[in-house]
């Protein structure tokens, strides 16, 4: 917030009065996580202000002013890193009419949703008490990511993140977002968002298969320990009925510095995509279970360094998953 307009003889009442109302995060409690959905809120604006507007340049033009240009330092961020501008979100508003009318409502329902995720990250301060504060935004995110991270910020692409079955994808040619929808609910927000307050935690991403496998499937068993109960995600039920044969297979790759057929291909494998996620998953419940002190067992799985390989070695014969 730009504080130069106040003056420093101010009440300091007026002083928290005006800091409330221009604030754009919801902080409902005193250790409750910083929660921004403005950019949500702006986002329809514009979406609304371009449609009467058949001139490409000019809805591009309110697209900026409205949304980008207003965004917050999340929505700034998340543009960087998933390449999106206000073209391409015009760009997939026109291609994409149906996805976006049908995904509007489900947006806007995420304020609801917001003292369920303060809560199940006060339980994951509980479980692990070395929690460092990170800041969620909920963003629209040109249909780039359902979620990202960068040091401590949460960065979630509501539009992705909040489908669900009855989602209109009928005009995209593959079937990746409607495999992903089909199982999800507007509850699924709150493990999707608890994922990726994990990765806030975490030190460095992997260099092998097997380190990244460990740094994604550890937020996936860590949210699934804050939740308590276990996760309904397409690859951990599919990864649960054939683990047999994914465990064989993925020994012969883990050391490999290739993840293409086991993290990040939901769009392209034929069959399930994103499988390393699930044997990282389970290697780090096979950790957990097999350790005497269960809290140090949460500590050791967020703390490792995913890319020192003797470290992640050891993980693995300490998890005595093989």
């Amino acid at each position: 917030m730009n504080t130069g307009f106040l003056h420093k003889n101010m009440p300091i009442y007026f002083i928290a009065f005006i800091y409330f109302i221009t604030s754009p995060f919801i902080v409902h409690g005193q250790n409750a996580p910083k929660v921004s959905t403005s950019d949500i809120d702006n986002f329809w604006i514009a979406f609304d202000s371009i449609q009467t507007i058949k001139e490409k340049d000019k809805q591009i033009e309110l697209m900026k002013s409205l949304y980008t240009d207003k965004g917050t330092y999340g929505l700034k961020m998340f543009m960087e890193l998933r390449k999106f501008d206000a073209t391409r979100l015009v760009e997939s508003i026109n291609k994409y009419a149906k996805f976006w009318a049908s995904i509007r409502g489900n947006t806007l329902k995420i304020k609801q949703k917001i003292p369920a995720i303060e809560t199940y990250i006060q339980e994951f301060n509980v479980l692990y008490p070395d929690l460092r504060p990170a800041k969620i935004y909920f963003t629209i995110s040109a249909i780039r990511a359902a979620g990202t991270t960068q040091d401590s910020l949460v960065l979630i692409g509501s539009e992705i993140a909040m489908g669900n079955k009855n989602t209109d994808v009928s005009e995209f040619p593959d079937k990746r977002l409607e495999n992903f929808f089909k199982s999800q609910n507007s509850d699924n927000i709150i493990p999707v968002v608890i994922h990726e307050y994990v990765h806030t935690q975490q030190k460095t991403e992997g260099k092998t298969l097997l380190g990244q496998a460990i740094y994604e499937g550890a937020c996936d068993f860590i949210t699934e320990l804050v939740l308590k109960e276990p996760l309904t995600n397409t690859y951990l039920k599919y990864g649960r009925e054939n683990e047999k044969k994914l465990k064989l297979q993925f020994k012969k790759e883990m050391l490999s510095e290739d993840y293409s057929n086991w993290l990040y291909n939901g769009a392209s494998s034929k069959t399930m995509g994103d499988l390393g996620y699930f044997m990282g998953y389970t290697i780090c419940k096979s950790y957990y279970r097999h350790s005497s002190n269960k809290s140090r067992a949460i500590k050791d799985i967020i703390g490792l360094d995913y890319s020192d390989q003797p470290a992640i070695m050891l993980f693995l014969e300490e998890s005595k998953y093989y």
